[in-house]
């Protein structure tokens, strides 16, 4: 099973690191695409892969770090899609949920992301919050079409015009208790589908309040299951060819 949008790099998991892998070992995970938010937990994406090579970094900055030292980060996190193995560019996009950041400034910040992207030969991590459709419409503009829109949480109108430009959806442990995200997830093409935790945010269901981590994916494998009939084993394997295929795993 792969866990497709992760920050294991987050202060939460610095105590017991180890732990949280033994558990998602346990429970079946054998790739976890362990996202950097911005510069320093970009740099710690690329040391944990060295000592876990099945943390597969990616590097970027979050559209709520958007300001005018971000670029001097952005030069660095430049300097590590050049000189290390890096998976994906993100976490990136648009947040509009929180005044972080000015909206402008987070569309150039996404432009520079997807920039270099292109110019890595890699996919997008997207975030987006109240700001899919200004997401899709930078895009559109520079033309990119690879990434998935991570923790998706739009429309089905708005999930239809992303698959159908080339990207994959994003869903983790809100599909198992939001019915507005479990309408659109029935209804999408499943090849266009991850699976992702977003650990240590946002847990599923039995464990909301408390801090998410990978092994809570298998909760959400079966919601997954229980949405489109089918075995978790069998949309597992699905799933996974997907993600396989968007990471060049």
């Amino acid at each position: 099973m792969i866990d497709t949008h992760c920050h294991l790099t987050d202060p939460q998991f610095h105590s017991d690191l180890d732990k949280v892998l033994e558990r998602a070992r346990a429970a079946g995970l054998t790739k976890i695409v362990n996202a950097g938010y911005d510069l320093a937990t970009s740099r710690t994406a690329v040391e944990q892969h060295r000592t876990h090579e099945w943390l597969l970094p990616a590097v970027g900055i979050h559209p709520n770090e958007a300001a005018a030292e971000t670029i001097k980060d952005l030069n660095q996190v430049e300097e590590i899609l050049k000189n290390e193995k890096i998976y994906a560019v993100g976490e990136t996009g648009l947040d509009y949920y929180r005044d972080f950041a000015p909206q402008d400034a987070q569309k150039d910040l996404f432009i520079q992301h997807i920039r270099l992207a292109r110019k890595y030969g890699l996919p997008l991590l997207i975030h987006t919050r109240n700001s899919v459709d200004d997401a899709i419409g930078v895009l559109k503009d520079e033309k990119f079409y690879r990434g998935v829109f991570h923790c998706f949480s739009g429309t089905q109108d708005q999930a239809r015009q992303i698959i159908n430009l080339g990207f994959y959806l994003g869903f983790g442990g809100v599909l198992t208790f939001s019915k507005q995200t479990r309408e659109v997830f029935r209804v999408l093409p499943w090849e266009r589908i991850l699976l992702e935790t977003d650990a240590p945010f946002l847990p599923p269901q039995g464990h909301r309040g408390q801090r998410n981590e990978p092994a809570y994916i298998a909760e959400t494998m079966r919601a997954a299951g229980q949405l489109l009939n089918r075995s978790s084993e069998a949309l597992e394997k699905i799933f996974d060819r997907n993600a396989s295929e968007l990471f060049a795993i």
